[in-house]
């Protein structure tokens, strides 16, 4: 047998196995009306099309707001998504939601709660941001594999270097609180660089020891401006426990003839529970 045939088939059925989960991390840009080429109504089909293509078992989405959640659950009907508005907790504001296919998994637990000194008081802001940042949650049964994960959505201030801080000491605390020993995912627009503080505290904290899951490859960027990031900067993540193994990891640079999917590549980290 051909050498290389033999080791693809050894690998094959640690990749496809039944522990496996493809996570999506989006931030699909608020429905801005001023965005011209690049407004919702004009690229929403191509953000379908895309998540219909690769088929995530989670979803995690930044920046959605209540008409845009409306739309994409109505065409991803394989799929229940949980969350709330950052404004007042339920409809108001921008959400975080994490959708999850229901053939697959199955939700045992799920919340929210705010990146600031009160965390259960919606639409609270933090220490040194201007708006209201919410993370949302969810812990889910994987069939499959009989495993249970908790998952986490964040979006972190994209003006303030002190809030960012924060945040991540806030999330960290909270995912302990909520995850317990359970394996956990996190992933969101954290609006930071790999070398600022924020990040580096997520991924050298000892309470909760994570792994970058684009660590294994060359990252990509993940912002683009609609074209006007100059140069591109990778500030998306998805960060696992340490316990998961990384199969692959993509960046999709969706751009067609001038019209970016967003402002922002979904990642896409293919992953084998513990």
């Amino acid at each position: 047998m051909n050498r290389a045939v033999f080791i693809l088939l050894l690998v094959l059925p640690v990749v496809a196995g039944a522990d496996t989960l493809k996570v999506e991390s989006f931030n699909l840009r608020y429905d801005n009306p001023d965005d011209g080429i690049n407004a919702w109504p004009k690229r929403r089909e191509m953000v379908i099309t895309h998540i219909q293509s690769v088929k995530p078992d989670i979803l995690t989405l930044q920046e959605a707001l209540a008409h845009q959640l409306d739309w994409l659950s109505a065409q991803l009907t394989d799929y229940r998504c949980v969350g709330v508005g950052r404004d007042n907790g339920k409809r108001e504001g921008e959400f975080v939601p994490i959708c999850y296919r229901t053939d697959k998994l199955e939700a045992l637990d799920s919340g929210h709660f705010w990146l600031s000194d009160t965390p259960n008081q919606a639409g609270s802001i933090g220490r040194g941001a201007h708006l209201p940042r919410v993370t949302s949650w969810i812990k889910l049964k994987h069939h499959p594999s009989l495993k249970t994960l908790t998952a986490f959505n964040t979006h972190f201030s994209h003006v303030s270097a002190e809030a960012r801080n924060k945040s991540a000491e806030i999330l960290l605390e909270q995912a302990r609180k909520i995850s317990g020993q359970l394996p956990i995912i996190i992933s969101g627009d954290f609006n930071a660089l790999p070398a600022e503080l924020s990040y580096r505290h997520l991924l050298q904290n000892t309470m909760l020891p994570l792994q970058d899951a684009a660590s294994a490859i060359a990252p990509q960027p993940t912002l683009n401006g609609f074209g006007t990031a100059d140069p591109p900067v990778r500030i998306d993540y998805i960060l696992t426990s340490k316990g998961f193994r990384v199969f692959d990891f993509d960046t999709f640079q969706i751009n067609i003839e001038g019209r970016y999917i967003s402002d922002h590549y979904p990642i896409m980290a293919t992953v084998g529970l513990p």
